[in-house]
């Protein structure tokens, strides 16, 4: 594998077809590379509330400018709550389409372009992504990622079990207990790394395997499973130049953080002191501000994550090319292997 060669074909379809730009985008937009997603912010309006009205009842409002606080209606309550959590729930199934419809035109729409040499549209890369691949290459996730955090959960539990020495009477048996809770979760922390890394080297090839091949999702594991084990020199050389373009990002990341955050500052901080000023209530200014300032920070900081995804997203694309035509008569068949 000329590992090099790849790594320079990339940057050149990354430069060259702008439509995968678009997809990058909406891919780190819906929460890929770990882009947030978390929707941190929205805060809980009517904090300022008791719990009892007793002593703030009648016209004695202790001085509150509305007057008695009413009582809390616990049925309005549980209405907002399952509204908010539908809501989240509603947001986070189009987050998880959007993301793997994103993903799949990168994967398809570089391989169709190395297959035909066309140029890839947007309207093409939708119709590519929206497909039976992109719930494919999905149900592959859940089957690696499941278990995997299942285990991980049980493992952790596991470890923490010399603590129910704990009410034990006696100091040696609890110093012991302790320490050896301490060093179990560090090695179970230590096996979890391991378990990531070598996950991160083998399901490039699968996730591609079952985007790109007509086999079903177990054949396609199978079939991933074995294109990493008579490449692994050369796929893990592309692993490693794979981590040196991510921390070269985070570095590129660190001025682009500066700029856009301090611009963000300034589009959504002037307004909201404005607000501030004319009206002397933080609600509102939060109201005008902070929406300016998301829309301000979150499109720039998620279009040049979204670049560096479509290069990352290539490079992986053209080597497991490279590796599937060196070893196709390898993988063992579907119903036989």
């Amino acid at each position: 594998m000329d590992h090099l060669k790849i790594l320079k074909r990339a940057w050149t379809m990354t430069w060259r077809y702008k439509a995968l730009w678009l997809f990058g985008f909406l891919f780190v937009l819906a929460g890929g590379s770990g882009w947030g997603g978390s929707g941190g912010g929205r805060g809980g309006g009517g904090s300022g509330q008791g719990g009892s009205t007793g002593g703030i009842a009648g016209g004695n409002g202790g001085g509150l400018p509305f007057g008695a606080i009413p009582p809390i209606d616990w049925n309005t309550v549980l209405i907002i709550v399952l509204a908010v959590v539908a809501v989240i729930l509603v947001l986070v199934v189009i987050a998880t389409m959007v993301r793997y419809v994103a993903e799949t035109a990168m994967f398809a729409g570089v391989d169709e372009i190395e297959i035909t040499s066309d140029r890839l549209t947007v309207r093409r890369g939708f119709r590519l992504g929206w497909s039976r691949r992109a719930l494919r290459l999905f149900l592959v996730d859940l089957i690696i990622y499941v278990p995997l955090v299942v285990l991980a959960i049980i493992l952790v539990i596991l470890a923490l079990s010399p603590l129910l020495l704990l009410p034990v009477n006696a100091v040696a048996v609890r110093v012991i207990a302790i320490a050896a809770c301490v060093g179990l979760e560090l090695l179970v922390i230590l096996f979890i790394i391991a378990v990531a890394l070598a996950v991160s080297l083998v399901t490039p090839y699968i996730r591609r395997r079952v985007v790109l091949s007509t086999q079903g999702v177990l054949a396609s594991l199978r079939q991933g499973l074995m294109l990493v084990r008579v490449s692994l020199l050369d796929t893990g050389l592309m692993w490693l130049l794979i981590v040196g373009v991510r921390i070269l990002q985070w570095i590129v990341m660190i001025p682009v953080l500066i700029v856009v955050v301090t611009l963000s500052l300034v589009i959504g901080g002037v307004p909201a002191g404005l607000v501030y000023l004319v009206s002397h209530s933080w609600v509102a200014a939060a109201i005008v501000g902070v929406p300016l300032f998301l829309i301000a920070l979150i499109p720039p900081i998620a279009f040049v994550l979204g670049l560096f995804e479509v290069y990352l997203s290539t490079s992986w694309t053209l080597a497991y090319r490279d590796v599937v035509a060196r070893h196709a008569d390898q993988l063992p068949v579907p119903g036989v292997a």
